[in-house]
């Protein structure tokens, strides 16, 4: 269990507590038993490298500060070779260095069963604390780490006609691809006929990559196969808790598994919206700027379009497809920017039939592609 500053002062900090990796989450383990040294070596090793010098330049220092005081106590029972007067502090000090470093210039040397006592003891030590401080270097140089770079929002955004979850992750560290990629999602919800929480699985579109170097958009279907199937954005969080996504690759520099996971929460969800491109393609080389990892856009909502569709007696594949007929649509007519098109946008659908002002269809057009739907002919 690692101990955080939030927990230090209060009531809990009796008790071990945990983040998850998105630091969003405090979780407290009551009754559980606290093993400091093994708890100390796990801190150690999930650290920031400047976390873990300064641990370790700190603990040194506190070490020789220590045993310097014990030799000041003890001056008496010290013998200073290069001076005739009786040890000081910056004495107590050197001998307390060359103890630590098993050096022993040999210009203090103890004299009392005090004094050649506390030399042991600093001796092992120090044989210890270097024994352990290379193993946690060792293992933290030789053990393989991910930086796998997710969004900090997940978007819901109608994708072919369906409502689509959509996380993006970046790979930070393009020189050493990951191989054999493996992403699983699962939702935290709420069964309130059971009277709990469900950890579901949410099957991807894709879930597998056999070689991320770059960027990938994570797409979730909210189809009847998902456990949010029929939420929206206005009882979203009434049923849904969390979005757990986990990464498995392979790491090509060590060949070693490498994991990363985030949380995504009721909070960081939005809703008719679309990632910027961030990827920009060059003769020799692919450009990715993280700086607009989570950087976001509007889009038409057509999520009602779907909704009359099915209102009017249509099976959900054929809904999918005509809504999928007025997006090509919808391309085109932006693309062209005509007469017809400005024509087209100034007229106001009703709300029966369109739900967004910017759609520049008309309700005419509508019955016509819905009459040779069900005639069985082209648009």
């Amino acid at each position: 269990m690692v101990w955080t500053k939030k927990a230090v002062g209060t009531g809990r900090a009796n008790f071990p507590v945990q983040y998850d990796l998105s630091g969003r989450v405090e979780v407290i383990v009551k009754g559980s038993k606290t093993q400091f040294i093994g708890d100390c070596a796990f801190f150690l090793l999930r650290t920031s490298w400047t976390k873990f010098l300064c641990c370790l330049v700190g603990a040194y220092l506190i070490l020789i500060l220590g045993f310097a005081l014990i030799y000041l106590a003890e001056a008496d029972g010290m013998i200073c070779l290069i001076k005739d007067e009786p040890c000081d502090f910056w004495d107590a000090l050197n001998l307390s260095v060359h103890s630590m470093s098993t050096i022993g210039f040999g210009s203090i040397v103890p004299q009392s069963a005090l004094a050649h006592s506390a030399v042991a003891v600093e001796f092992w030590i120090a044989v210890l604390m270097g024994a352990g401080a290379g193993g946690l270097l060792f293992s933290r140089v030789s053990t393989a780490s991910s930086r796998v770079a997710f969004s900090d929002v997940a978007l819901v955004t109608n994708i072919r006609g369906c409502p689509t979850v959509t996380m993006r992750i970046v790979n930070e560290r393009p020189f050493s691809s990951l191989f054999d990629v493996t992403c699983r999602v699962s939702a935290l919800v709420k069964d309130p006929k059971a009277g709990m929480r469900i950890l579901a699985p949410c099957e991807l579109e894709r879930s597998t990559n056999m070689m991320f170097r770059a960027v990938w958009n994570i797409l979730h279907r909210l189809d009847e196969k998902s456990p949010l199937y029929g939420l929206d954005e206005h009882n979203f969080a009434d049923k849904f808790l969390a979005f757990v996504v986990q990464i498995e690759g392979t790491d090509q520099t060590y060949m070693q598994k490498v994991f990363a996971n985030k949380c995504y929460y009721p909070t960081d969800f939005r809703f008719n919206e679309s990632f910027e491109d961030i990827m920009t393609m060059g003769t020799d080389t692919i450009t990715v700027d993280l700086k607009g990892l989570s950087t976001t856009r509007k889009v038409a909502d057509r999520s009602k379009r779907l909704s009359f569709l099915r209102a009017n007696t249509f099976s959900l594949d054929e809904a999918q497809k005509i809504a999928a007929l007025q997006v090509q649509k919808d391309e085109v007519d932006e693309a062209k920017e005509d007469e017809d098109a400005e024509a087209s946008a100034s007229t106001k659908p009703s709300d029966g039939f369109l739900p967004s002002e910017d759609c520049r269809v008309t309700a005419s057009w509508w019955r016509k592609v819905i009459a040779a739907f069900r005639h069985g002919r082209s648009v």
